[in-house]
């Protein structure tokens, strides 16, 4: 019994599995283009006919009897499949451009046939073909042993191809096989191979990507992309996914979104499993529908975009983090370099200026490493002579005798005798016997003394006092 449920349960995963399968026509031989029609419907263009899948292959033979010019462009040498034309859309009808340039075919009302009045210009292979208010344009490319970096359009009213003016001075490097998405008036174009000649490197990966204005008809340079990005260059032209441009191959799914200027990596074994790359992908309500291939049996295979969320998803940012600014930095480095040497020769000036002189503050003088007690009142007197350059005795009888009234005679004895208290210690301070303070008469009233010092003597200023003082 178990093993009974087991085969039915493998048996029922082969059938979910092959119900997302579908066999191509028994009757399709040859080349085929790969399109989504005109209602979102997978279809498959040959030279003869179409077949649409509407749950089952619906075959529609052309009616129109092909040109000479009709067969040229149809029945070339390089085969009528996807890597040959790129669809594309306008006048409301399905075109084909060809790869290298030149051919345009219309697909409608059950026609195949020319319409261009061009030629075969093999000139622009693995350009970046695209669809932009209704004029197919094509940019870049290669031919004629060079790699473009202009663009072309098709000009519908002369049915030819034409260049497009660029205001832009400077152009970026031409190249191929280009990542590349239209939204709105811009093209946005990422990476691509081309011959460099500053390394003589051959068909080598371009780091750098750009816009296109179509309204200012300049390019816009973006820089460097990240090296981490999982995808650099295409063979094929992608599609679109929600919004964004996508790019598969088996096994992985690479979402890029250029205006949030990031990539997302999609990955797992389950994802589009045996993918033929030769045709193209395309998304059409909610569903992903592509060619697969399983030992040369070629099947129209689908995947539910909702599936995509139970896959590994990996976020990348297209642009290089950006450098922070440095100079803000080296000017902030260079302000605090010259503040500590200044301040370090403050330091020294500051030294230097308290070995020469005596200072005071309110308990002590200094003069260089020495230092000696003073007194508040001698402090007073130090402050005195130091603010004014000198006082008179009634200034100095105030200080020493603040309270009781003495003779006049019993007054000039205290001041004497304060007077030589005050100048030893001056003197022990300098180990000198130098006369600090000297009692005159007052020039203006010689009836009247007044005290001046031999020597400056300053108050003790603070080490940021004396920087910003001086």
């Amino acid at each position: 019994m178990k093993h009974n449920f087991l085969f039915f349960f493998v048996l029922l995963s082969m059938t979910i599995s092959s119900s997302q399968d579908t066999a191509l026509p028994e009757d399709l031989s040859g080349d085929f283009i790969f399109i989504q029609d005109l209602s979102g419907k997978p279809a498959l263009v040959t030279q003869k006919a179409t077949y649409r899948f509407e749950n089952k292959w619906i075959k529609r033979s052309f009616t129109n009897v092909l040109t000479k010019k009709d067969s040229a462009a149809i029945y070339s040498s390089y085969g009528f499949k996807n890597k040959t034309y790129t669809p594309v859309t306008f006048n409301n009808q399905i075109h084909f451009v060809l790869n290298g340039g030149g051919f345009v075919l219309s697909l409608s009302n059950n026609e195949l046939k020319r319409i261009d009045n061009s030629v075969d210009q093999k000139n622009q292979f693995s350009g970046a073909v695209f669809t932009h208010n209704n004029q197919p344009y094509n940019y870049g490319g290669y031919g004629f042993w060079k790699f473009k970096d202009y663009i072309t359009y098709y000009d519908k009213s002369t049915a030819q191809w034409e260049y497009l003016v660029s205001k832009s001075k400077k152009l970026p490097l031409g190249r191929w096989k280009m990542l590349f998405q239209i939204i709105d008036n811009k093209l946005f174009v990422l990476g691509g191979r081309a011959s460099l000649k500053e390394s003589n490197a051959m068909d080598a990966l371009l780091n750098n990507y750009f816009i296109y204005d179509f309204q200012a008809k300049t390019f816009k340079n973006k820089g460097k992309f990240s090296p981490e990005i999982p995808i650099k260059s295409s063979n094929n032209k992608g599609f679109i996914l929600e919004g964004k441009k996508a790019y598969a191959q088996q096994n992985e799914l690479v979402i890029i979104d250029f205006l949030k200027e990031e990539i997302n990596k999609i990955s797992s074994k389950e994802l589009f499993k045996n993918l033929d790359n030769n045709y193209l992908v395309f998304e059409s309500k909610d569903t992903l529908y592509y060619i697969s291939n399983y030992k040369g049996k070629r099947k129209l295979s689908k995947l539910a975009v909702s599936e995509l969320v139970s896959f590994k998803s990996t976020i990348y940012p297209i642009t290089l983090p950006k450098k922070k600014d440095k100079r803000y930095l080296f000017i902030l480095i260079g302000l605090l370099t010259g503040f500590m040497i200044w301040l370090l020769y403050g330091l020294f000036r500051y030294k230097d200026f308290l070995k020469e002189l005596i200072l005071f503050d309110e308990s002590k003088l200094y003069l260089g490493n020495s230092t000696i007690e003073i007194s508040l009142k001698q402090h007073k007197t130090i402050t005195r002579l130091a603010v004014n350059g000198q006082m008179t005795s009634l200034e100095l009888n105030e200080i020493i005798s603040t309270k009781n009234k003495f003779a006049k005679s019993h007054l000039t004895l205290l001041r004497q005798k304060f007077l030589k208290e005050l100048n030893s210690v001056f003197q022990k301070l300098t180990k000198t016997q130098t006369v600090y303070i000297n009692e005159l008469k007052d020039p203006n009233d010689r009836r009247f003394l007044i005290y001046k010092t031999t020597q400056e003597v300053l108050k003790k200023p603070s080490f940021g006092g004396f920087l910003f003082k001086r």
